[in-house]
């Protein structure tokens, strides 16, 4: 904070004012830790801050926004501004800079990212009403939703992600309503901003509750129709007491919550009890593995004259699928690697028991098994009846081959692609 005082007193001397914006603010009176960078906005002209200050970098230098260097800390400084000419539903075209400070809010997203924070004074300017709607658990856009859409159509997923990151409320009863009639705005938007929105919501706490609210918004329906298409397709009733695929999809992703929750991931599957503990991009991994796996089952989708449900040759239909989606929206050729193995794997897992030894061994050594095990475990609890005696058994099955494997009885440890 003493370096953003230096920044403010050197503005001050002529006669501008600069606040922090946007998140820290929100995270600040939420009592949140906040690790990310700190947003700056102020009444001072790009020339005038590059008069005062020691600008490293202008990047986008006509919406007025400089990089500073304070003391060795870099910060983030945009001029007032108001947006009067937006492109392709994302980039304003032509701003108009201002010295209002509530013409400033007025443009922004949220009420709840739209207080300013006055460092020197140490109070809150809170034109939007945000601190109100963050006490009493809603979120709301600023003004008019429609508007803020136009504005930045990737709104419509950020409203989505910080909803359900705080277990905010809708402020209007007809907000869902409104982002459905504006969800093929997303499409303007480049596929990478799309999927990086959308993968912080897959990380979400409260995800379930995302992926629903996506799903009511049409959101499944537009970019991802085979997702949206799991509510359509119904169980055996005998065997999946759930009804339906959407639903065990669900199921399975919070599983998955379950596991990464309790901070513990097949520790007693290892001879040497190795905890593993999975990053940021495994774990990213993991959920989309869970939300593709069973993508294919809609177009196989058949019941025999005996009221039986089968999806006949659903693992072929369900490569080229997934191969499809994968490509669609960038995913990086690691990743993709992975995830198509998994749910190529995903079934011959309940097998491995049975296998001949050296069959099992070779799928037990490949550098993705012990993933599998997670991603069968997931499968597996998400559906009704879950039978955990076939998890124990596995991992039993699992736990004295890494014996063997120690031992040098049969094989050194290597992987196999």
């Amino acid at each position: 904070m003493q370096n953003l005082k230096s920044i403010s007193h050197k503005l001050a001397k002529i006669g501008k004012k600069i606040y922090i914006v946007g998140w820290f603010t929100r995270e600040k009176i939420m009592w949140h830790e906040y690790a990310g960078d700190i947003d700056l906005a102020t009444d001072a002209l790009p020339s005038e801050i590059a008069m005062q200050l020691n600008v490293i970098k202008e990047v986008w230098k006509k919406y007025g926004t400089m990089i500073v260097n304070e003391w060795d800390e870099v910060f983030e400084i945009t001029t007032f501004r108001q947006d009067i000419w937006i492109l392709n539903n994302r980039k304003p075209v032509e701003v108009e800079f201002t010295d209002s400070l509530d013409l400033d809010s007025a443009r922004r997203d949220f009420t709840c990212n739209s207080i300013y924070y006055d460092i020197e004074l140490g109070e809150y300017i809170d034109p939007q009403n945000g601190i109100d709607d963050i006490r009493n658990n809603l979120i709301r856009f600023v003004w008019n939703p429609s508007d803020r859409i136009n504005e930045d159509a990737l709104r419509i997923l950020r409203y989505i992600r910080i909803k359900n990151k705080f277990w905010f409320e809708n402020a209007l009863t007809d907000t869902f309503e409104i982002l459905s009639l504006n969800i093929w705005l997303l499409k303007n938007i480049s596929i990478e901003r799309i999927k990086e929105e959308f993968d912080k919501i897959l990380l979400l706490k409260n995800n379930i509750e995302a992926l629903n609210d996506l799903k009511t918004i049409w959101f499944f329906k537009i970019f991802l129709s085979d997702v949206d298409n799991l509510e359509l397709t119904l169980w055996w009733p005998w065997h999946h007491l759930e009804w339906n695929v959407w639903v065990h999809t669900l199921m399975t992703i919070r599983e998955l919550n379950n596991v990464f929750d309790n901070g513990l991931v097949l520790s007693d599957m290892q001879w040497n009890d190795e905890i593993i503990r999975y990053d940021y991009l495994e774990k990213l991994d993991f959920y989309r593995t869970m939300l593709l796996h069973d993508v294919s089952k809609y177009e196989t989708y058949r019941i025999d004259e005996n009221g039986n449900v089968h999806y006949y040759n659903h693992e072929t239909l369900w490569a080229i699928k997934v191969a499809e989606i994968l490509k669609k929206y960038k995913f990086p050729n690691n990743s993709s690697k992975k995830i198509i193995w998994l749910i190529q794997n995903h079934l011959r897992i309940f097998k491995v028991i049975k296998m001949r030894p050296l069959k099992s061994r070779k799928l037990m050594m490949h550098k993705y098994f012990r993933d599998l095990i997670l991603v069968w475990i997931a499968d597996h609890l998400g559906r009704i009846p879950a039978d955990a005696l076939l998890i124990d058994e596995l991992k039993l099955f699992y736990k004295q081959f890494m014996i063997i494997l120690k031992d040098k009885v049969f094989y050194k440890w290597w992987d196999i692609d």
